[in-house]
């Protein structure tokens, strides 16, 4: 369980988050808020990057998060199987490259990293945080420029290997996540 009490964090005086308080327990959640409104910065937190000034956050301390953050901090000049292993542990490369091919075309296993179009990286990115052995499952923006297709797709993806992990999805589209629990910024 992760619960934030009475929050507040600002960046140069802008007061980004003020008293939030939200639990996150068992399931599956989306953070939900305009763009601008502090998802990230309430990821972030949660992650125990940024402190805040004011509140209290509870999680266990041997929680195991995997992340996919807003930007997909992908290995540019590596493979797209070197990527989906590099932060795996433990994940075989038949694994890695069977979860791949539920989200990208066969020909992109050995390509660069760099040369995947914004969704295929994207999706990467997700393919990457989802193969993490973990307790916790953050998608910061997971769909951002996907089209349709392959937002269900990944959405599909996400929900297979979830695997009783506790999720927590930012967005500010809500379509196909309305079976998570919404918590508003």
């Amino acid at each position: 369980m992760i619960e934030l009490r009475n929050v507040s964090k600002s960046f140069d005086d802008k007061k980004v988050l003020d008293s939030f308080s939200a639990v996150f327990d068992k399931g599956s959640y989306l953070l939900k808020g305009p763009s601008g409104i502090g998802k990230t910065t309430c990821i972030r937190l949660i992650l125990g990057l940024i402190d805040p000034d004011e509140g209290e956050i509870q999680r266990p301390s041997d929680m195991r998060f995997a992340v996919c953050f807003q930007e997909d901090r992908l290995f540019e000049k590596e493979t797209v199987l070197t990527n989906a292993i590099a932060v795996n542990e433990g994940v075989s490369i038949t694994d890695a490259t069977n979860a791949i091919l539920e989200l990208l075309p066969s020909d992109s296993l050995n390509k660069k990293a760099g040369e995947l179009s914004g969704g295929m990286k994207r999706r990467l990115a997700v393919i990457r945080a989802m193969l993490h052995d973990s307790d916790c499952v953050i998608l910061d923006e997971p769909f951002t420029g996907l089209d349709d297709e392959a937002r269900a797709k990944t959405l599909s993806f996400i929900k297979e290997r979830l695997n009783g992990r506790l999720l927590i999805i930012t967005s500010h589209d809500e379509r196909g996540l309305d079976d998570l629990a919404v918590v508003n910024i």
